[in-house]
């Protein structure tokens, strides 16, 4: 802890004094509230449980700093570090280091996206908290990454980049090469025109098992979004191809609605699974999320989610409810 208060008192001095980079900043995020999940009985037998009760949700905090170095290109980085929730332990997360040029950017670092179908652009804007961890979709995982983003026109961006499964330790010496983990080399395209944005990947894994019905062979997605004015309207799919043949497709709609200091979402999912060699989980699962929130400035508002999926094939019910104020700054 001593050290990383002399690292965040370093970045200041930094912010303050110009010495090193133009611009630096903190930044965060806090989310303390109430919650309640009920976790239905699977079909395999496994007991149904609830659990209830107020905590932090969320707790991050971002150092950023950036520089011009001329010519018309600029360098960025980012750290992250959260983990201050539910009593885990104080962790870095979110690193990013760029260098941009008018011709496109070359991006590195370490990070956990949202998932692909319940947020970014299917989601509409709207922050499910936790819905595609505890729903359908799967959990996210921390990955290791190196991009380049160039944009072709006004409206169009493709990226190429590599991912490989982060590991604590020294970064580099500790990726996936020479092990058994997969590494995935994605394509990406994106259009932003006017109120329409959408954006299509196509994700391909390396050492593939033959015949193995646990690593991925490849994946594509494909998702997007309309601004309507009154309400925006997203939609995304993924679907997952595994060495053995059998895929998984999860699909997602939503809407988007702002009146004022208030804001209404709501998301239907799906994920139906075909092929696997258990039988018993082949078939599709259901889920939807609701969501409101209340702004009470530009940086402090008050949101209410309720979020309800099946607990496997043939499961039953799970649901999750939140009641959370949060502020960022």
């Amino acid at each position: 802890m001593k050290k990383t208060m002399i690292a965040l008192a370093a970045v200041a001095t930094l912010a303050t004094s110009g010495a090193a980079f133009a611009q630096a900043s903190i930044t965060g995020f806090f989310a303390f509230g109430y919650g309640s999940s009920a976790v239905g009985k699977t079909a395999a037998g496994a007991a149904a449980s609830a659990s209830g009760g107020f905590g932090v949700d969320t707790a991050e905090l971002y150092i950023s700093a950036s520089e011009d170095l001329g010519g018309g290109m600029s360098a960025s980085g980012r750290m992250g570090f959260g983990g201050l929730a539910r009593g885990e332990g104080f962790y870095g997360h979110n690193y990013m280091l760029a260098v941009s040029h008018p011709m496109g950017k070359l991006s590195m670092g370490a990070g956990k996206s949202g998932d692909y179908v319940s947020s970014g652009l299917a989601s509409s804007g709207v922050n499910y908290y936790d819905f595609g961890d505890m729903g359908n979709f799967g959990a996210r995982s921390i990955r290791d990454f190196i991009a380049l983003d160039v944009p072709v026109s006004k409206e169009i961006t493709l990226t190429v980049s590599h991912q490989e499964a982060a590991r604590s330790g020294s970064g580099y010496h500790a990726g996936a090469e020479g092990s058994t983990g997969q590494r995935i080399n994605v394509g990406s395209a994106s259009l932003a025109s006017g109120p329409m944005k959408v954006n299509a990947q196509y994700l391909a894994y390396d050492n593939q098992v033959a015949n193995a019905a646990t690593t991925a062979d490849y994946v594509l997605r494909l998702s997007g979004n309309y601004n309507l004015g009154m309400a925006t309207i997203g939609a995304g799919v993924q679907r997952a191809t595994y060495s053995s043949g059998w895929t998984a497709q999860n699909l997602g709609a939503s809407v988007a609605v702002p009146l004022g200091a208030i804001s209404l979402g709501a998301m239907v999912g799906q994920r139906e699974t075909a092929g696997n060699p258990t039988a018993a989980a082949n078939g599709t699962q259901a889920s939807f999320s609701l969501n409101a929130s209340y702004a009470l400035s530009k940086r402090t508002g008050v949101t209410g989610q309720f979020s309800n999926w099946d607990n496997g094939v043939g499961g039953d019910k799970s649901s999750m409810s939140t009641l959370l104020l949060t502020h960022s700054f």
